[in-house]
């Protein structure tokens, strides 16, 4: 992940036209890789005002500095202050000379070195577990990256950096999340983001932004990027289950069941998609809300959304519901049967139907139970809850094999009932 740009610096020492005689005592000590003796003579050029206005000796001073940064023996903080110098210098020497004529004859070796000295920095600093130090470090590197490239700067060979530089970008998203500076955080995932990379280690990148905008509730930017994420990692399902998520969320009744319909069009072989519509009407036929409306509708739905869950993903939940859909259907059947008093002919046809009905009804909830119970007995460890429903699916199968007169069979469901709470 951590990365090294080896550049040659070229060391300008041909004939120049200087402004004063001094300069040439700077690059005397340059020659003689004499640094420490450079600095403060550049320093002095500097201090005189009419050699400020000039660009050459910032060209100097940012090569001493930088060159001064990355000495041997030299602290954390002596190098950072020198290499900031040394960037502020020859971010002047550019103002005052727009053609940079030194800058272009060394290849703008000066420029990528303070480039590569803040990431050595970096990394070293990481490497010694000083996230904050290395985070620092790792900033003045993307601010030097930007820099270079929003002067288009090439170094030798015509090298350029791209718009955007991916390890430096990530390397700050790990260090700001380790140093819980989540909207730092935020800020890097996101120009991963909008960088449009496709790495599998970017997922975290994504998830953080589309998560941030689904907490705001800001379905614009939630949709831009959960396309982008499902455009490189389209075979995880994670990406539809929270997009289908934020879709329904804070939706209830008819207005929820018309989303389902849409995400139905779009996303028809998601099991998620068909489970949940499946729950939601079937917790919505015996609510107090559907009462006094056609629900007949709902009914018949029910059935083809987690028969078609099951096809995608046989599941416990899935096989369970269903079972118990045509285990609730088959007594609300004979509940309408048992309404029906008359003993006029038509009356009695149409009750002796609806008992017909509701023995048929139960007995279509037989294979979805025995899937479930099978499914719950290769569990290895069991909730409460599970336990629970385990039970009631074995209740629905006793029922099922008493109302085909299969005692015996009924008697073992109940046993295997008594069993369970033993797990």
């Amino acid at each position: 992940m951590m990365k090294r740009i080896i550049l040659a610096l070229a060391v300008l020492l041909g004939v120049q036209t200087l402004q004063a005689q001094d300069i040439e005592d700077v690059k005397k000590f340059i020659v003689l890789n004499r640094f420490d003796d450079a600095k403060p003579e550049i320093d002095k050029f500097l201090s005189n005002e009419k050699n400020a206005a000039k660009p050459t000796g910032w060209y100097y001073k940012a090569y001493i500095y930088s060159n001064l940064a990355r000495q041997n023996g030299k602290s954390a903080a002596d190098s950072k202050a020198l290499n900031q110098e040394a960037f502020d210098a020859i971010k002047k020497y550019m103002q005052l000379d727009p053609k940079t004529t030194l800058t272009n004859e060394e290849n703008n070796g000066t420029v990528f070195s303070l480039y590569n000295n803040y990431y050595t920095l970096g990394v070293k600093m990481y490497q010694d577990k000083d996230y904050e130090s290395s985070c620092d470090f790792f900033k003045k590197t993307l601010e030097v990256h930007d820099y270079i490239y929003s002067k288009n700067l090439a170094a030798q060979n015509g090298f350029k950096f791209s718009a955007h530089d991916t390890d430096v970008v990530w390397n700050l998203a790990i260090l700001s999340n380790e140093l819980k500076r989540k909207d730092e955080a935020f800020e890097y995932y996101k120009k991963i983001a909008d960088a449009d990379l496709g790495d599998e280690k970017y997922a975290e990148a994504y998830d953080e932004v589309v998560k941030k905008y689904r907490r705001e509730d800001n379905r614009e930017m939630f949709a831009k990027y959960i396309a982008q994420a499902k455009k490189h990692y389209g075979t995880d399902p994670y990406w539809e289950t929270i997009e289908i998520e934020y879709a329904v969320k804070g939706l209830e009744g008819e207005t929820l069941f018309k989303k389902y319909e849409e995400l139905l069009t779009t996303h028809p072989d998601n099991y998620m998609v068909n489970f949940n519509y499946g729950y939601e009407l079937e917790k919505y036929i015996y609510s107090a809300e559907a009462k006094g409306k056609d629900i007949s509708g709902y009914k018949k739905k029910i059935p083809e959304l987690f028969k078609k869950a099951i096809a995608l993903n046989s599941t416990i939940n899935a096989n369970l519901l269903l079972a118990n859909h045509y285990y609730n259907s088959s007594f609300d059947i004979m509940d309408e049967a048992n309404k029906i008093k008359s003993a006029k002919p038509d009356d009695v046809k149409k009750k002796n139907e609806l008992l017909a009905s509701s023995k048929s009804t139960m007995l279509e909830s037989e294979p979805y139970a025995l899937k479930a119970a099978e499914l719950f007995s290769q569990l290895k460890e069991y909730k409460a809850s599970d336990k629970e429903n385990y039970k009631q699916v074995l209740g629905v199968l006793n029922a099922v094999a008493k109302q085909k007169g299969d005692l015996k069979k009924a008697e073992e469901y109940n046993a295997k009932k008594a069993e369970v709470d033993k797990l």
